[in-house]
């Protein structure tokens, strides 16, 4: 793990061989960013995130109880999930970081760009006629155990978590069964939809809440099912025991295995 550490982060890294115009030299460009995963690029990464929860808390700060300063606050708990996503993989997962980590299109058909963005849309049009009220603490209250639930997963996970499905067992994949998972079997989905929709709900876009529920939590329970085979064929018994055990609100009961 920690070498795995110092590869990713070490000092060689990020730096990118071009020829200028005048002799060849060894240098970073400072603007330019792409999906490799170096140094360079997860700076620019994090700097960006840290400008943007800057401005969020700002705007949160200066305009106070207001349509703008709710949204303020949705940059913050924006910028503040993609940044822990990479972080807690960084720290407790590091032979698989990478500039995904980062999570901005996690399901690479940029499905989550597009829903996102749809939900601004349908913010901006509203804009006018929202006034923050009771429920707009019920979403913001949500988003914030959803993140906290997201995180403690992937803490606790440590080298058992994966931002992507399993397909075959590696050495460090093992049954975590302890702390939050001993609540939850899939606390990493829930607490993503549980802030996802809480998101919706706080900007108080109607049509965004109700299709994020329903999209989300049709690929979770398809997400689930096919996790669960695999973990079945894994751990054997010992998931079945567990899974026994331990509920999920996922609606895993609709799935036959």
């Amino acid at each position: 793990m920690e070498s795995a550490r110092e590869e990713a982060f070490g000092p060689n890294v990020g730096q990118f061989w071009r020829q200028p115009t005048g002799p060849q030299r060894w240098y970073t460009p400072v603007a330019a960013i792409d999906t490799t995963h170096t140094s360079h690029n997860i700076a620019l990464t994090a700097c960006a995130l840290g400008i943007a929860m800057g401005v969020g808390l700002s705007m949160a700060y200066v305009c106070g109880w207001s349509t703008w300063g709710v949204f303020g606050m949705y940059v913050v708990l924006v910028s503040t999930y993609h940044m822990l996503e990479y972080l807690s993989v960084a720290l407790y997962n590091p032979e698989r970081l990478e500039m995904g980590s980062f999570m901005f299109n996690p399901d690479v058909d940029n499905g989550y760009i597009m829903a996102m963005g749809m939900s601004l849309v349908e913010y901006a049009v509203g804009y006018g006629g929202r006034t923050p009220g009771v429920i707009t603490v019920v979403g913001l209250g949500a988003a914030v155990a959803g993140q906290i639930v997201r995180t403690l997963a992937m803490v606790t996970a440590k080298t058992s978590f994966n931002h992507y499905v399993a397909t075959r067992q590696v050495a460090d994949h093992s049954l975590v069964t302890h702390g939050i998972y001993a609540y939850e079997r899939h606390p990493s989905y829930v607490g993503f939809y549980v802030w996802s929709v809480g998101l919706q709900v706080m900007l108080q876009n109607v049509c965004s809440a109700v299709l994020f529920s329903a999209v989300l939590g049709y690929f979770f329970v398809k997400r689930t099912k096919k996790e669960e085979l695999f973990l079945i064929r894994f751990f054997g018994h010992k998931y079945l025991e567990y899974r026994n055990q331990t509920r999920s609100l996922i609606p895993v009961g609709l799935i036959k295995y």
